[in-house]
């Protein structure tokens, strides 16, 4: 798994975008065709409507590696004093990487039981997502500063975390200069 890390963190902005544009290009858009071929009928579109989920999740998969890679990464540079509970993120990215694929199946049968567990799980994966951003966020601040950040000093990257498409040509060359450093 450190090689993961390794490719994630040395890789330049530009790499980390095209990786996910084409996860997303190469899975998605080929599934809106057969997506609409498909919708002729219920069945059909229900396979394509699963096959499209699973294909999400993939992408989301790659973008769960690249926080664990930062977070893993930046938590290793910080003095051990100012260090962040790396077990807490890692499980964090674990449910949520679970929670994506789990959410595919229990999708596909919406019953009023099904629904009654998507949306604790639901709400438990945003919180978890919302820890893994300021996990990164606030370790990227204590690694670049070494010392201790309040919110309003990693808030931007936080931000930037969450609209990642846009975030990724901010934050990934920070990184760079980092690894760069070690």
């Amino acid at each position: 798994m450190n090689w993961i890390r390794t490719l994630f963190v040395r890789a330049k902005h530009w790499q980390i975008f095209l990786l996910f544009v084409a996860v997303f290009a190469i899975g998605e858009l080929p599934m809106l065709g057969y997506a609409t071929s498909a919708a002729r009928s219920p069945e059909g579109f229900a396979e394509a409507f699963g096959v499209l989920e699973i294909v999400t999740a993939v992408s989301a998969l790659s973008y769960l590696l690249w926080l664990w890679s930062m977070g893993s990464f930046l938590n290793s540079l910080a003095q051990p004093v100012l260090r962040l509970r790396i077990g807490v993120f890692s499980l964090t990215v674990i449910f949520t990487s679970i929670y994506v694929f789990g959410f595919v199946g229990l999708f596909q049968s919406v019953t009023p039981i099904a629904f009654g567990v998507i949306v604790p799980l639901l709400l438990l994966a945003a919180f978890c997502m919302f820890y893994n951003f300021y996990f990164v966020s606030k370790s990227l601040a204590i690694a670049e500063t070494g010392k201790s950040a309040i919110f309003n000093e990693y808030a931007g990257t936080f931000f930037l975390l969450w609209f990642y498409p846009i975030g990724i040509w901010f934050i990934q060359p920070r990184i760079n200069r980092l690894y760069a450093k070690t």
